[in-house]
């Protein structure tokens, strides 16, 4: 087993991270062009861990694919920076996987801050409204589960299955893609409930306007990207709605949401300037 994670100023989180590995797991930590020292801190902490030193920020996926391509295990764990794994996390899900054989992709329970269960699976767009139209009133997986997506915070890979990230994704939508494409090439996708993992979301790298402004045009291009690829891009709602909602921050005097759908904005343009080309 070999755990793979990809940081990006996150020296701030990357110590509780550490603690919580056992000290004999392969770590492999590939960092994008961080700024406040990770990877020394990385080294100091686990001097055994393989760090990567990207010089420029490539994003989750290439960072992925990079950690991905020196692992030398049967299964590789991507986890985020700022999770934490819990007691018996590695041993469930490698259990899991060989009751599964067929699954490419498994991935734990995700908890979050308040140490409540976080939906962090989903089914995909045409099937969603055979579910119901709120995710609260859905039941909770009791036993392992097949889904179309999982999150990529925390997902075990089968290394003999050759998936890589589509390093065309920068931030966001990459982990549905990923999961995508090992249910297009006819491997399951499963959720392990028993297995859990303590994700204290947005806290892998110091919040920022920079930062903030970032993931939410990410979130939005990558939106845009992913869905056309799978028939459902809807770039028009989403300017109207990124425009209508920047207005209405501004005019109540919430900057920082007013910023975000600006950002959400500008993602959603550009997408559809490349489109254009």
């Amino acid at each position: 087993m070999t755990v793979v994670t990809v940081t990006h100023d996150s020296r701030d989180a990357i110590g509780g991270f550490l603690a919580a590995l056992p000290a004999d797991l392969a770590l492999v930590v590939v960092d994008n062009a961080s700024a406040d020292g990770t990877p020394d801190r990385v080294a100091s902490l686990r001097p055994s861990a393989q760090v990567i030193r990207n010089r420029a920020n490539r994003g989750f996926g290439a960072g992925c694919n990079a950690g991905l391509d020196v692992a030398a295990t049967e299964f590789a764990l991507l986890l985020n920076p700022d999770a934490r794994l819990a007691p018996g996390t590695l041993e469930t899900l490698v259990d899991a996987a060989d009751r599964f054989p067929d699954a490419a992709i498994l991935a734990p329970t995700i908890l979050g801050r308040d140490g409540h269960r976080v939906r962090s699976y989903e089914t995909t767009r045409a099937r969603r409204p055979l579910l119901p139209r709120r995710r609260d009133a859905e039941p909770w997986p009791e036993g392992p589960a097949c889904f179309d997506f999982v999150s990529g915070a925390a997902m075990l890979l089968r290394l003999a299955q050759g998936l890589r990230f589509d390093e065309s994704l920068f931030l966001f939508y990459e982990d549905d893609a990923l999961c995508a494409e090992a249910r297009a090439r006819g491997h399951s996708v499963v959720l392990v409930p028993d297995a859990r993992v303590e994700h204290a979301g947005g806290t892998s790298s110091p919040p920022s306007l920079r930062i903030r402004w970032r993931k939410a045009y990410h979130m939005a291009l990558s939106r845009q990207v992913f869905g056309a690829r799978h028939g459902h891009a809807d770039a028009p709602q989403r300017l109207l709605r990124h425009g209508g909602k920047a207005i209405g921050h501004a005019l109540t005097l919430r900057g920082t949401k007013a910023l975000e759908d600006l950002a959400g904005l500008a993602g959603t343009l550009i997408w559809l300037g490349r489109r254009r080309r």
